[in-house]
């Protein structure tokens, strides 16, 4: 099955070059980490060692008490970082500078085999779904113990899972435990063919990991560089995708009308997008100041000025400036949402759209608590943002209601490491008897 997956994933990969071909001059994102996607990555040395994989920018900070908690347990294991994303590089470097970051090679069985033998790893974790077949096969074949850590998996994932696991029916055979973030998810897991045993419920990382406050001082600088003084509402549109930014514009023009002071801060999911953004955003008249080139300039922006947080790692403090919080990749099909719990836990209300899929379980708790509002369109979105910002104590409410939702779901990270306790067990048990990675 490795050889046929090969042939089905080269064939998709050759139609694929083009594409990257004419991609590849345009931005850093297609060029980054080429060698290691081909299995080149950092030859390490033999010692315990955890490789845990990040999809992308969104997944990197989840795991970060888990990582605390590992370092400090075992304090003689290596932890190195994978990811697929230029972007999640660089935010993983930031988080943990000291720890080595690569690239995750691409599924075929000689590169993840050239991968596996340099990094030589003694477990590895992979952070909510994350699976590609030669990969795992490669990791059993050579006793490497695999583990899912806030795991999640939504339907479209459901069904390809489930004909994989019917062409391949060892396909789960290298992963040990799967710490699943809800009951939801969990039954998805068991229902794509998961050994029973290895399935638990554990609860999302991602509740740990997420900032319930910030000391005014750490926000000061911040507030100066947008120009917001003290009492100013504050829109911030976090992760936002192709189409919603016009939206969101149009909405924050429609509300300066009764809302004078409000401001604007658009934080896209991708930051490649922000120069499209600023040409689209001026050619509707609105004046643009990018984080970037404040910093560079050293200056703050203009009072009139939609705000372009085109940076990486600065989402949860512009979040704390907010009187409201609007998640994004939610307003338009096909959507699936982004993480709308990180405003909720600084104690804001948060507007969400009508398509959030890839997060059931959370909306289904803030909404059991009266924690988010759910819009369907842009003129709703108006009118519930004028409706907070005309009553302050009903947004504080909200926003009370969504922190303690927060506060009441922390501690999966210790129901985790009880459930991987097992695992390194036997990865230390192996590597004593030599079964990880033999000469």
């Amino acid at each position: 099955m490795s050889w046929v997956f090969n042939c089905v994933f080269g064939a998709a990969a050759a139609c694929l070059v083009p594409y990257w071909l004419w991609k590849l001059p345009q931005g850093r994102r297609y060029r980054a980490g080429i060698l290691q996607r081909l299995g080149f990555v950092p030859h390490l040395p033999t010692s315990p060692r955890l490789w845990l994989h990040c999809a992308s920018v969104g997944e990197a900070a989840i795991p970060r008490r888990l990582v605390a908690e590992i370092r400090r347990r075992r304090p003689g294991w290596e932890i190195v970082f994978s990811t697929n994303t230029d972007t999640g590089a660089r935010r993983l470097e930031e988080l943990y500078p000291e720890s080595r970051v690569f690239y995750m090679p691409l599924d075929f069985s000689f590169c993840v085999g050239r991968a596996l033998e340099r990094v030589r790893p003694s477990m590895v974790l992979l952070v909510e779904l994350e699976i590609w077949p030669n990969f795992l096969e490669a990791c059993r074949a050579r006793h490497v113990p695999v583990a899912i850590v806030s795991g999640r998996i939504g339907r479209g994932s459901r069904r390809l899972l489930r004909v994989l696991n019917r062409l391949w029916p060892h396909l789960w055979d290298g992963v040990r435990i799967c710490c699943a973030r809800s009951r939801e998810d969990a039954a998805g897991f068991r229902a794509v063919g998961m050994c029973e045993e290895a399935v638990c419920t554990s609860g999302s990382l991602k509740y740990d990991a997420l900032r319930t406050d910030f000391r005014p001082a750490e926000l000061e600088q911040m507030a100066r560089t947008f120009a917001i003084e003290p009492g100013d509402p504050v829109l911030v549109a976090g992760s936002t995708h192709r189409g919603e930014e016009a939206a969101l514009a149009g909405a924050y023009r429609d509300l300066k009308i009764k809302h004078r002071r409000l401001r604007l801060i658009i934080a896209p999911r991708h930051i490649e997008r922000a120069a499209q953004i600023r040409a689209a955003l001026r050619s509707r008249g609105f004046s643009i100041a990018e984080k970037t080139v404040l910093d560079a300039e050293q200056r703050s922006a203009p009072e009139d000025a939609v705000i372009l947080l085109d940076t990486i790692g600065e989402l949860t403090k512009c979040y704390a400036l907010a009187t409201c919080a609007f998640v994004g990749r939610s307003l338009n099909p096909p959507g699936g949402g982004q993480n709308m719990m990180e405003p909720a836990a600084l104690g804001k209300p948060v507007l969400v759209g009508p398509h959030t899929g890839n997060f059931r379980p959370e909306m289904r708790l803030l909404r059991e608590n009266d924690a988010v509002l759910a819009v369907r369109d842009r003129a709703e979105l108006v009118r519930e943002l004028d409706r907070l910002l005309s009553n302050p104590d009903q947004a504080g409410t909200i926003g009370r209601a969504a922190r303690s939702v927060i506060l009441e779901s922390q501690g999966a990270t210790e129901r985790t490491l009880t459930k991987l306790e097992g695992v390194f067990r036997q990865a230390e048990l192996s590597r004593e008897k030599g079964r990880v990675h033999p000469a």
